[in-house]
């Protein structure tokens, strides 16, 4: 079985995430949806609760390792805070220090033993929710979570017209850039109609090179809808069949020996089963959902079987030239291009603030699973010639954006990632030091491009969900 190259992706922030294990082995905190939580009435945290959240937010605030690891020690039982959870804990709030520099308390809710605190992040204008859960009896902490843009306040005047929308844009993601958090670019269209884009910080820090419009970036598993709209123009072409097999294509030696009954549709939707490096699968196939690479690692196989060319070159062929994607293209290097953006991993350690250089990003080349290199303005192209029925047809991309709960997809598609149901729908990707995001909402011609070399820019994508609002944007029924 050939194995498949190591293409990781980050989901930014979908969803509530908690900082689990830090404190403790399991964290289990029950509270107030962070979203809401602002408006809902509430009862003020016992002292033990209080004094800890104001222990944790006062040392962010200052930001230094001595601080933090200060707090850390004096709120932490001893016996189990391991070094590795320290580093962890270390990590997480000295970044979110140099990605707010000042919090502000706005409220704190809570009970004797559990309790949150909503907090002005100075940088992002958001609010940003940090939460505990505290032993009885003591000031040592089981648990803790910390949600970033737990809501995203917005002027009436900045949602009037696409021309303020773009300008609240704007001047978000220059304030992140002139802080030295957010490096890459954004691009933010209606209709075909770029309303805002822009290149913002530092493209290469040991050249002091700023960034320029234009340059490619990795789009990491944001190739994985380039792969599903290939799969699906054969499909249209009768060429194959989503009920076709993974044996049909792929012998014994080239797939998991247990994966010859794979349809493919379960490879699209990420619920076939498959695992890089066991030949049998870890469920049945079709029966619930388990983002892997590996399964679109081998979709790339299938498309070569099937044209008898390399992946990259029927990409190029049957997705770019229809796009007008002029600078999308498959990188096969040894070491690192410096006239392309460096990607930088950020880390917080005893050193403080650190840009770690990840020459992976540059020399791991493309699959089926991602890892192509692009312009904001290409994925762009892409997105209109996907939404407008140039690449495939309208019907085939609505099934494309369609969750497929009945294979136990309940948020992902044929290929599409779908944030509110179909209302929204795209791609993300990330690896260290590469961060890329494709999202078009609905039927409405809205369509937001980010490309980044330091994986920060999760509040520009907030910024822009927050000024587009959650209205419907499907012509037809939003399937939520």
């Amino acid at each position: 079985m050939t194995p498949a190259p190591v293409v990781s992706r980050v989901r930014l922030s979908r969803r509530v995430r908690f900082a689990a294990g830090f404190f403790a082995t399991v964290v289990s905190v029950s509270l107030p949806r962070a979203a809401r939580a602002q408006d809902e009435p509430c009862t003020p945290p016992g002292p033990a609760v209080e004094g800890v959240l104001r222990r944790l937010v006062a040392a962010t605030n200052v930001g230094t390792v001595a601080a933090i690891d200060s707090a850390i020690v004096a709120l932490s039982d001893s016996t189990r805070m391991t070094p590795e959870r320290r580093a962890s804990v270390r990590a997480t709030l000295g970044r979110w220090h140099w990605e707010s520099t000042t919090l502000t308390p706005v409220r704190e809710c809570g009970t004797e033993n559990r309790g949150y605190s909503l907090l002005t992040n100075a940088q992002t204008g958001e609010l940003d929710s940090i939460q505990v859960f505290v032993m009885p009896g003591t000031q040592k902490i089981a648990g803790f979570g910390l949600v970033r843009g737990a809501r995203v306040p917005l002027a009436a005047s900045d949602t009037a017209s696409d021309a303020a929308r773009a300008a609240s844009l704007r001047a978000l993601s220059r304030r992140m850039a002139e802080s030295g958090v957010f490096s890459g670019e954004v691009l933010f269209a209606r209709d075909g109609r770029i309303l805002y884009h822009e290149a913002l910080g530092t493209s290469n820090r040991s050249m002091r090179r700023r960034t320029k419009l234009d340059e490619r970036y990795s789009i990491a598993s944001t190739g994985k809808l380039i792969t599903a709209t290939a799969i699906m123009r054969l499909v249209e072409q009768g060429r194959l069949s989503l009920d076709d097999t993974l044996g049909k294509f792929l012998a014994a030696g080239e797939r998991p020996a247990a994966a010859a009954g794979v349809p493919l549709k379960t490879i699209l939707s990420h619920t076939d089963g498959m695992t890089n490096g066991s030949d049998s699968l870890a469920f049945k196939s079709g029966t619930r959902f388990s983002y892997v690479n590996y399964g679109y690692f081998l979709l790339g196989r299938v498309i070569e079987k099937v044209t008898g060319t390399p992946f990259a070159m029927n990409f190029a062929e049957a997705v770019f030239a229809p796009a007008g994607m002029t600078s999308t293209v498959r990188l096969e290097r040894t070491t690192a291009d410096s006239a392309l953006p460096a990607a930088y991993e950020v880390r917080f350690d005893s050193a403080g603030i650190r840009f770690v250089a990840n020459p992976l990003a540059q020399t791991t080349a493309a699959t089926g699973a991602g890892g192509l290199f692009s312009t904001a303005r290409d994925l762009f192209r892409f997105a209109e010639a996907l939404r407008t029925g140039r690449l495939v047809s309208k019907p085939t991309v609505v099934m494309m954006r369609t969750p497929r709960r009945e294979l136990g997809a309940m948020d992902y598609g044929y290929g599409v990632d779908l944030y509110r149901g179909n209302n929204v729908w795209g791609h993300s990707g990330a690896i260290p030091g590469a961060e890329s995001e494709l999202e078009l909402y609905g039927d409405s011609g809205y369509v937001f491009v980010l490309l980044s070399n330091t994986v920060t820019g999760d509040a520009i994508r907030r910024r822009v969900n927050a000024l587009l609002g959650k209205r419907s944007f499907c012509d037809g029924v939003c399937v939520t």
